[in-house]
This record gives C-alpha cells, structure tokens and sequence, in this order.
C-alpha cells in the first residue's frame, strides 16, 4: 500500500496522505472542517461529508501502517477565514477526539495554514501545538512540513506542502474526460524536492497541475520549481498511478485509464 515518493516519504495508497518513515509521523493537508456550513452562509447547501471522509481516509491509514508515533496537519484543518464557526468548533472537536481518544495517537502536532484563523481556541483543550512548521532529520534527509501559503528560503532536502490541492485530468476506458486528486512531485532550481500533498477534504475536488510554476497558488512553488518536471502520482479508482512528467502528459489525451 506504501509507494514511495522520495527516499523516507511514501505516499499511503489512496488515502491522500503521505508517511514519513524513520520518524513514524502520519501527514495530512487541507480537511477544511466547517466547508458545507461555510458555504451555507452564501446560500449553498451541500451534504455534510468532509469531516467522515477526512476520517474515512486516516482510518485507512492507520490501519495499514504498523507503528504511527505522530499525526501531522499540515495545514487548513478548518476552512473559514473570519471566524470560528460552529460547525467547525464541533468538527475540529470530533477529529482530534478521532485521533487521541479513539486512536491514542501520541502527537498531534498541527501546521498553520491560510484558514486556521481561531484554531488555538480549540486546540488549548487537547494540549495539541499549532506551529508554523516542522523539521525532520531522517536517514540524512532534512525534511520540511510548512502549509506552503508563505514565503520561504528553502534550505531543506525535501518540503511537504499543501495548499495546492492538487489534481490532473486522465481519460477514462470510455473516453471521458475525468479529474482526479495526485500527489505530486516536483525537482526546484535549489536541488530540493517539493512534495504536495492532495487534499484530504471531500469538497477539494482540486486545482489542476500546470507547466507553468506562476499558475501555482505556493510562493515556494512559484519561486523555485522546475514545474514542467513535476511528476502527478494520481489517485485513481482506489490506486496510485505515477504518470510521466507534466511536460509529457498535460495536454495529452494519451494518458488513459483501464
């Protein structure tokens, strides 16, 4: 179920999130708890499924790995700027529940992203430390865990962002055009690696991948990546399929699915 992404990081099938061994950390972006009574206040009424499938997926996690020491949130745990809404208050709650109550996970350490305006009014009840990032020594890697919506000098081997929500457009076995969450690996003019996490919330159905580094939404993208040699591993009826580089794939109707 493991694929590895670069040398300690590896990719947790299906579940959009990525495992970083050496460390036994579990790492997950952009669940944006709250989304469907955000969208409410502007008149649309959706379903409420981010906070069962954000969990749907850690559980799966969990369960495939051995040891699990820590659980990182790397960022947009909730989803609305100007306030804390109920919603959010409730669901933030019942996730962080999930893990240490439920789950007894040790750490839950989580990452500030662009939405986690209010977050530490909830956090101070779990003992759970927000921070703007993490650092990571493994196996001689530096390794960075940053929400990637700042700016940054990147001195690290390896980054792990969100932010992105990532995505790509795959052609399926009856010739439609379908899109589809990827992880996503990207060389830099630094010699790091940056690695985006998709999004782990129901409702971020994601931003498509591009050749072009200023279409992306990261200033640690815009500024350093080799875009056209990103390499998408798209999630695709349940399994990972690590495509060409972007520079072969987008625009092509090549790239099908069976």
């Amino acid at each position: 179920m493991l694929k590895k992404i670069v040398d300690s990081v590896y990719a947790v099938g299906d579940t959009r999130t990525l495992y970083i061994d050496g460390v036994n950390a579990l790492v997950l972006a952009d669940a944006h708890l709250g989304f469907e009574e955000d969208m409410a206040r502007s008149g649309f009424f959706i379903p409420r499924a981010q906070l069962m499938k954000a969990i749907g997926y850690v559980e799966k996690a969990l369960n495939s790995l051995s040891e699990v020491g820590a659980v990182v949130i790397n960022g947009d745990l909730k989803h609305a700027f100007d306030k804390l809404l109920k919603q959010e208050r409730l669901e933030v709650k019942q996730f962080l529940d999930y893990l240490t109550k439920e789950r007894k996970v040790r750490e839950v350490v989580v990452v500030r992203g662009n939405h986690d305006n209010f977050l530490p009014l909830v956090l101070k009840d779990y003992g759970v430390k927000l921070v703007d990032s993490i650092e990571y020594m493994v196996a001689g890697l530096k390794i960075l865990l940053t929400h990637g919506h700042k700016e940054l000098s990147l001195s690290h081997d390896v980054a792990i962002i969100g932010h992105e929500h990532p995505s790509i457009n795959l052609v399926d076995s009856l010739g439609l055009l379908i899109k589809v969450p990827c992880y996503l690996r990207i060389p830099t003019d630094v010699g790091a690696t940056i690695v985006v996490l998709p999004a782990i919330g129901a409702y971020q159905a994601g931003n498509s991948i591009s050749l072009v580094k200023e279409n992306y939404l990261s200033p640690i993208v815009r500024r350093h990546a080799l875009a056209e040699d990103g390499v998408p591993i798209a999630i695709v009826d349940d399994q990972l399929m690590e495509l060409p580089k972007a520079k072969f794939v987008l625009g092509s109707l090549s790239i099908r699915i069976h």
